[in-house]
């Protein structure tokens, strides 16, 4: 938050790009041109953009369980997809990235919400305003020109039968607007359309395969990836997923197999729902190599998939447990046998997914709780200790007293923030 308060704030005082929605000519955003009216409105701390960011991840996670819930018709995947992703590492301290994230996810999920809905109910107006907010989030982050669209075609095909050429057309429309707004002001701030179509190529090779091209200024110089790293490279997505969700990807892997052979045994639309929903959420990792190989955070990306595969296999496990026992109660002797294993396999699958989630999701809170009382007691110390001294606080002070807490803090985010706790006697 501080490092995009600052850089609106540099722009909000004249700098050339002032008021083009783009981000160091490189992650197209139009986050940055609210962080930037915010400081033109008077703010002096990041402290508006922390609130807006609260407010779209509320959003996006009502819009996501109203969405899952359309799409599956099933009251049991959408509360525990929800759950699953209000409890993920990245959405309860929204670590790693600090600019695009809140918009991408709340204005994907409004994306979603109206889509299902159009699907479902025929109304135009539910298209129209899908693919506005599809538009909205394609110009906060660039991934989501495949993973909107995958999904947006599939769901389609699924419910309408094979897109016409028009069809595809009409759900195409954004992405492309995005990208040819994006591609005009990086041509613009990067001097001409030579220049901008190379700097969009530096990007998107570097990203992808980590390659070089000739004049290029992303870290001409420097790799990411040996071929160590290519050859391990699925062992990387699962590290990614594993970071994000807390979870075992082994046992989510086992659950989400044997969720999906039962699925195409009686619920075949919600398999084909899910499968497309894999197939976008995954899409970054079949494209974004280098990405994913440098960025620990990138699991998140695929929420949109992994959530709901998560409130399926809970809800499967519920079926087939109630299924059982009310064939047991009701004496159907002819299946009763098949029903119990499969339940008890389903429902043993499920506590080994489950069980590490638990686990490390508790530990991760508790942990988080700890550390924070303890930086507010080391803090109020630090302050006492810094007024008897001086008759003001800096931030050499505060960087002082810091250095031995045992965890890493970062005073600059209160000092550069015009936060800076001051002296009783000088607040007198």
């Amino acid at each position: 938050m501080l490092n995009i308060y600052e850089r609106a704030t540099v722009r909000a005082k004249g700098n050339p790009s002032s008021f083009l929605p783009i981000y160091d000519v490189q992650n197209p955003g139009l986050f940055l041109l609210v962080a930037e009216l915010y400081t033109r409105a008077g703010a002096t701390t990041p402290l508006p953009l922390e609130i807006t960011s609260i407010v779209l991840f509320n959003v996006g996670a009502l819009c996501f369980f109203f969405w899952v819930y359309a799409l599956f018709a099933d009251l049991v995947v959408a509360a525990f997809a929800t759950a699953f992703l209000l409890l993920s590492k990245f959405f309860l301290f929204f670590p790693g990235v600090t600019h695009t994230f809140p918009y991408e996810f709340a204005f994907f999920n409004i994306t979603m919400l109206f889509f299902v809905l159009f699907l479902k109910n025929n109304k135009k107006a539910y298209l129209v305003a899908s693919l506005v907010a599809m538009f909205i989030t394609c110009m906060n982050y660039w991934f989501y020109y495949m993973s909107s669209w995958i999904i947006m075609v599939g769901l389609w095909w699924q419910y309408r039968g094979r897109p016409r050429v028009r069809d595809v057309a009409i759900i195409s429309a954004p992405p492309i607007a995005a990208a040819t707004f994006t591609a005009i002001m990086v041509m613009s701030l990067s001097g001409g359309v030579k220049q901008g179509v190379l700097r969009l190529a530096d990007i998107l090779v570097a990203r992808t395969f980590d390659a070089r091209i000739p004049g290029g200024a992303w870290h001409p110089e420097q790799r990411f990836m040996n071929t160590l790293d290519w050859l391990v490279y699925p062992t990387t997505v699962a590290t990614r997923l594993e970071w994000s969700y807390s979870l075992n990807v082994f046992w989510f892997a086992i659950a989400t197999v044997c969720t999906f052979f039962l699925l195409s045994l009686h619920n075949r639309r919600a398999l084909v729902s899910a499968l497309i929903l894999l197939a976008g959420g995954f899409s970054w990792y079949c494209v974004m190599f280098q990405h994913t190989h440098i960025h620990a955070f990138v699991g998140q990306y695929s929420f949109m998939a992994i959530c709901p595969i998560f409130g399926l296999i809970i809800s499967e496990a519920v079926f087939f447990t109630r299924r059982s026992l009310h064939r047991v109660t009701t004496s159907r002797a002819t299946s009763v046998g098949a029903d119990l294993a499969t339940a008890a396999l389903l429902m043993a699958v499920v506590w080994a997914m489950i069980w590490p989630y638990l686990e490390n999701t508790y530990g991760l809170i508790m942990q988080t709780v700890e550390i924070s009382r303890t930086a507010q007691a080391k803090y109020a110390t630090a302050i006492q200790s810094i007024c008897r001294q001086h008759p003001d606080i800096t931030l050499a002070d505060l960087e002082s007293a810091s250095k031995d807490w045992g965890f890493e803090w970062i005073p600059r985010l209160i000092t550069e923030t015009n936060q800076t706790p001051r002296c009783s006697s000088q607040a007198s």
